[in-house]
């Protein structure tokens, strides 16, 4: 593994701006590791990459990139590992202990320009927000306006999600601080919370609403991206593994495509589940399937000949804005964390 050259003190720095909680010892001592193996005969580039919150149906297109041999077939060993939400991927990331994760585009940005944290995004498989406004459809909570001066439910406190209603508030005129957040987790618990009273509304996913509509709970919910669009999920490395391994980036990148390919082939499903549940058994494949079927339409959300591709006016547009809200506090040189043209290399690969 690539050694990332980090002194333990500014380490540890970056950790604690970013809210990092880390465990006591172990997490640089993977840096400096072999990171290529010979077996077979063959040099096999080693790396490890870590999801940003457990094995979800939303990380389908990196378990086929292992399981149908794409990594494989490009001379990389990519072991697939999960974590328990974006802090610790962003933990490994800065440690060294993994090479790649993929998270909030946002959250990448903040703590570049924050904490100077060394994050590079590289392609971006995501092209509509998974997120929504969701409220009880008897009390329904059209826009932002009407959060004025009352409670919402996040899905975790300091999180993206609270990012995105200070800035989607400040679009609307209106205070942040106005609007109270509750963390009321990702998953249809945030219903109980508004039933209660607790929340008039609650940040949730299609596939949480269509659960709870499945149950007969009737939700009333719109898109975050249709009062602010924003790049949502990037693929993410560190500035360190761009400039010294280029090449395995390209790598990287063309692997997750072609399984990103092959997970929007609706031909493909059965065996896309198959693979999926063999990391997640708890996800039935009935369930698995639908799913499936709503985050393929954020895939292809800005068509085929889109997919993968980085927003890169989208990103300026958002730095602007947390700028504006004085969520960062500097501009940062975006050609020097947004490499939307290495999609081209590896398409080509």
């Amino acid at each position: 593994m690539e050694n990332t050259h980090l002194s333990r003190r500014k380490f540890l720095s970056w950790a604690a701006g970013l809210g990092v909680a880390l465990p006591a010892a172990g997490l640089l001592s993977a840096c400096g590791d072999d990171d290529t193996s010979t077996e077979g005969g063959g040099a096999t580039v080693k790396r490890v990459y870590q999801t940003a919150f457990g094995f979800n149906v939303g990380n389908g297109p990196e378990m086929v990139a292992r399981e149908a041999g794409f990594f494989a077939d490009l001379g990389i060993d990519c072991e697939v590992i999960s974590s328990t939400g974006t802090p610790q991927a962003m933990s490994g990331l800065i440690a060294g202990s993994t090479q790649y994760s993929r998270f909030q585009s946002i959250s990448a940005l903040i703590a570049v320009a924050n904490e100077n944290a060394p994050f590079v995004a590289f392609g971006t498989p995501v092209q509509r927000s998974a997120f929504e406004m969701q409220s009880l459809a008897e009390k329904p909570v059209r826009d932002m306006k009407d959060l004025e001066g009352k409670a919402v439910g996040v899905v975790s406190a300091g999180g993206t999600t609270e990012q995105m209603i200070d800035l989607m508030a400040l679009r609307a005129g209106i205070d942040p601080k106005s609007i109270e957040r509750k963390v009321t987790g990702l998953g249809t618990s945030a219903y109980q919370f508004a039933k209660r009273g607790d929340v008039v509304a609650w940040v949730g996913s299609a596939a949480e609403r269509e659960a709870l509509e499945a149950a007969g709970n009737k939700v009333h919910a719109w898109n975050f991206d249709d009062v602010m669009p924003i790049p949502a999920d990037s693929y993410i490395t560190t500035r360190e593994e761009i400039e010294k391994n280029r090449d395995v980036v390209v790598k990287v990148l063309a692997a997750f495509y072609k399984a990103l390919q092959f997970v929007c082939d609706e031909s493909n499903d059965k065996q896309t589940i198959e693979w999926i549940r063999k990391y997640n058994r708890e996800i039935p494949p009935e369930e698995a399937q639908k799913q499936l079927n709503l985050v393929r339409e954020l895939y292809l959300a800005k068509g085929k000949d889109n997919l993968m591709v980085m927003d890169q006016a989208a990103w300026a547009d958002m730095q602007k804005a947390l700028l504006e809200a004085k969520i960062i506090n500097k501009e940062v040189d975006l050609s020097q964390v947004v490499y939307a043209d290495l999609l081209d290399e590896a398409k080509s690969l």
